[in-house]
């Protein structure tokens, strides 16, 4: 049964059992540390097992460090897997091999990541991917939940948003698949009701269970990563533009998709109030790739756009995306390519 966005609320922000055990754990702790360790030990055991609660003083190992997503999406036809995250729960730090998305709906969540401490707000979107150490924290009221992900089901939402931007593809996917410590993006949506909107939209999806749900939220989710970057490309927070006190990232890669047809290194530098040698760093440091490299993609990508849904010879699509020698064209299509712009067509076509 489908709930209401009323029905809705009212469940995201009941406590529930398990809540509640998690919370009187934490004040019986804060307010009589000096019982505390007899007080764990009066806890139903049985309770505990069956509903997989966690109590450090009781722990004798980790508790879930690793979990791969045969763990988590054994039993499921679907992909996606939404769940509030309990107040209260004691902080613990895990991996996994699935992607998480935590959304803060209302108020604030403490989350660490790869050692690097965060403090999020409501509209505050976290995408954390694979193989990265975090835990998150929440003391109070606030209400957060996440949004778990199939790698592969990830990549086909999350980048089918962004074929018409390939150098902000790069950003992403270096961000997030880059073996470096600190790994993250944070998008702050503020409190734009459009997001809050479609958040609801998904979960309540999600607790409904009707038929073709999974194909609904697939189709949601993609819908749901537009939504954010049509409204908060300039809005995001990653490992790489946390400390920069200049541009985003995203704003320098928008100005190269616009300009890419003649835009110089130096052009572009100038234009964000860089020296060249420090802008080329900055867009190595990134994205991975050199700013030559960068630009070069955008015009091969929008060639192969043309060359696909277009007539157009290729001596005007070589003038079209910016190439001043055709010749230039041809070589670099086919050395990236292995194929001429012509047998590109005729294959895409067919």
């Amino acid at each position: 049964m489908k709930l209401t966005r009323e029905e809705f609320q009212k469940y995201i922000y009941a406590y529930n059992e398990d809540e509640i055990f998690y919370k009187t754990l934490y004040l019986q702790e804060k307010e009589h540390p000096e019982t505390f360790h007899e007080y764990c030990l009066t806890l139903d055991r049985e309770l505990i097992y069956e509903h997989r609660l966690f109590v450090p003083e009781l722990q004798a190992e980790a508790w879930y460090p690793y979990m791969k997503e045969a763990d988590l999406f054994h039993d499921m036809n679907g992909n996606i897997v939404l769940s509030k995250h309990y107040r209260y729960t004691p902080v613990f730090s895990h991996e996994h091999e699935f992607f998480e998305i935590l959304c803060v709906y209302d108020g604030t969540t403490h989350t660490t990541i790869q050692g690097i401490e965060h403090t999020l707000h409501t509209g505050d979107i976290c995408i954390i991917p694979p193989h990265t150490t975090h835990s998150v924290g929440i003391f109070d009221d606030s209400v957060a939940f996440n949004i778990l992900v199939r790698g592969s089901t990830f990549q086909s939402t999350f980048f089918q948003s962004l074929t018409a931007d390939s150098a902000l593809a790069q950003f992403f996917a270096h961000v997030l698949y880059r073996k470096t410590e600190g790994n993250y993006l944070i998008f702050h949506s503020g409190n734009d009701p459009q997001i809050h909107d479609m958040l609801e939209n998904l979960y309540i999806e999600y607790l409904g269970h009707a038929k073709y749900s999974y194909t609904f939220l697939n189709s949601m989710l993609i819908m749901f990563w537009a939504m954010l970057l049509r409204y908060h490309e300039n809005d995001i927070e990653s490992i790489l533009t946390k400390d920069s006190t200049g541009n985003s990232v995203t704003e320098i890669l928008g100005y190269l998709n616009r300009h890419y047809q003649s835009v110089s290194l130096s052009e572009a530098a100038e234009h964000f109030g860089y020296s060249s040698s420090h802008f080329s760093t900055l867009i190595k440091e990134s994205t991975g790739r050199t700013f030559l490299q960068i630009i070069r993609d955008i015009k091969l990508n929008q060639a192969c756009r043309a060359l696909r849904e277009t007539s157009l010879s290729n001596h005007a699509i070589c003038e079209l995306v910016g190439y001043e020698s055709p010749e230039h064209f041809m070589r670099t299509f086919k050395k990236t390519y292995g194929m001429t712009p012509g047998e590109y067509r005729k294959k895409n076509k067919e």
